[in-house]
């Protein structure tokens, strides 16, 4: 006969097993909810950027050389040089033309235009400073990635939303170096400190640019009612003086015949000029020249002068233009500064996600201990995969469900090894393999009367494109018009792989717009 202590030890050790399991299978449970569905609240089509403690500045370079580094001395100086300015303007100027010479040759000109500001020094909220480089050849545009400006006045804070979504434009980049010595922007601060109120900038220097380029990528900035454009040029170098005023007299009636043809023999900024007047041109802005002199009319010899000119351009307002950002458009540049912030860790992730899906047959899941918290706002991806250049898979989602971190690695792993078009991926394709991940905006409806209608509202290589008829549904996302330029080839093939024949229509059809930000594992 057992006894009965031995009896209870029994029951006692199997509590104790069954207590241990069920730790085990929470357990289980925990790390499997936190690895593969754990999400933040937030969307990453809502990214910000957190306040950086380490906040990065640049200081001035040429403060103590082309304008004075004493505080006092040197509001009292552009305050002097305002009040100078002369008389208001009727409405809201949008572009300046301004020279950047020491303030002892040019600072009187540019008063004239940083003086008609003043009554709508509340309405500005965003600067663009565009010059060029004196210091550093490159080709393109160059944005810093320091968060402040300083000057003897103060620190003015750079736009780093804005400056992040102009890099995705052709020919722009982020590029400290042609910032460090630059004195065609830094000129320009202690002005904009006294006539405006709070504001951020958006620096550019330019090296080798094309006007053309620097008119597309400027032209959506400039189109909302609180950014100004400031261009900052001066005129003709080192020519005697009356050759010089026949010279710039020259540049000013191109300028007030918005002919974007100024040389560069012309110009210490011809390439910002010629933007003005492309902008001018689209935006329908009239052009007002506020003074024109050289070096020789103000603090130098008459030998070898150098031209200053300054200009406002401004324009009855627009009730047909839209002065409001969308909000694909605000979603559009929130994930423009994501993918900039992160594109790293994206990578990373895809890149783990790939070796380990052929090499070990393993799903990976991004744990939060590895990866900023970002990366767990949710999010809509889809990761396509090429070989030599040939489509190898594409899956994705469309409608943000979990965190972004999990979601492109569920996409790629899907698109690797799911795809039921082509045979899983192999560890020996991988050194071939190229992927591009598409972060989503939410959907916008299209709204048309006709499929006429519809074509004409659809902005191709922009949009990306959903069609909807009962179950039937196709998506094309935005890189697909690179190989169908065509609307109607476009439409055609959507309808196909819709599940339509591609002459169907019916006005019951439901059609919604996206677009998308790239993230290329080939690229910088």
């Amino acid at each position: 006969m057992k006894d009965k202590s031995d009896i209870d030890y029994k029951k006692l050790t199997n509590y104790i097993l069954i207590a241990l399991a069920a730790i085990a299978v929470l357990w289980l449970n925990y790390c499997s909810l936190d690895a593969h569905i754990s999400s933040n609240s937030q969307l990453i089509t809502d990214y910000r950027p957190k306040e950086d403690e380490l906040a990065q500045y640049r200081n001035p370079a040429v403060a103590g050389i082309f304008y004075s580094e004493d505080k006092t001395r040197l509001d009292s100086e552009v305050a002097h040089y305002l009040s100078k300015a002369g008389s208001l303007s009727e409405y809201q100027p949008r572009i300046l033309i301004v020279p950047h010479a020491g303030y002892i040759y040019s600072a009187a000109t540019a008063a004239k235009a940083y003086g008609r500001l003043a009554k709508y020094a509340g309405k500005i909220k965003n600067v663009i400073l565009l010059g060029p480089s004196h210091h550093v050849a490159f080709k393109g545009a160059a944005l810093p990635k320091t968060d402040y400006f300083v000057t003897p006045l103060g620190a003015v804070q750079v736009n780093k939303e804005l400056s992040a979504a102009l890099t995705s434009q052709p020919g722009f980049k982020f590029f400290d170096l042609a910032h460090k010595n630059e004195h065609s922007l830094e000129v320009q601060l202690p002005f904009l400190q006294k006539v405006l109120k709070k504001f951020k900038i958006i620096p550019v220097v330019y090296g080798d640019a094309s006007p053309q380029e620097l008119s597309v990528a400027l032209e959506p900035l400039l189109r909302q009612p609180d950014t100004l454009l400031v261009v900052s040029a001066d005129l003709s170098h080192y020519e005697d003086y009356e050759t010089a005023k026949e010279l710039d007299t020259k540049t000013a009636e191109m300028v007030a015949g918005k002919q974007p043809e100024i040389e560069n023999h012309m110009s210490c900024g011809a390439a910002g000029i010629n933007t003005a007047l492309l902008l001018a041109g689209k935006q329908s802005l009239r052009p007002e020249m506020l003074e024109l002199v050289n070096s020789g009319d103000t603090a130098g010899d008459k030998e070898r002068v150098v031209g200053y000119g300054a200009w406002s351009f401004s324009g009855e307002a627009n009730p047909h233009q839209d002065t409001q950002r969308s909000a694909l458009e605000r979603e559009t540049e929130n994930l423009r500064l994501f993918a900039e912030t992160y594109k790293g860790e994206i990578r990373q992730i895809v890149s783990r996600t790939l070796r380990e899906a052929v090499a070990e047959h393993k799903h990976f899941s991004p744990a939060r201990k590895d990866y900023p918290d970002d990366l767990f706002n949710k999010g809509a991806s889809f990761v396509t995969l090429k070989k030599n250049g040939d489509l190898r898979g594409c899956i994705g989602t469309i409608m943000p469900h979990i965190a972004i971190a999990h979601d492109i690695a569920d996409n790629a792993y899907r698109a690797a090894m799911e795809d039921n078009r082509f045979e899983p991926l192999s560890e020996a394709e991988l050194p071939s393999l190229s992927y591009s991940v598409s972060l989503l905006t939410g959907l916008e409806p299209i709204h048309y009367h006709n499929e006429a209608d519809l074509m004409n509202r659809i902005q191709p290589g922009v949009d990306g494109v959903i069609i909807r008829d009962g179950d039937r549904q196709g998506l094309f996302l935005p890189s697909v018009w690179a190989e169908l330029p065509d609307k109607a080839d476009f439409m055609k093939n959507l309808k196909i792989k819709a599940g339509m024949n591609p002459s169907f229509w019916s006005d019951n059809i439901k059609v919604y717009r996206f677009r998308t930000v790239e993230i290329m594992s080939d690229e910088n």
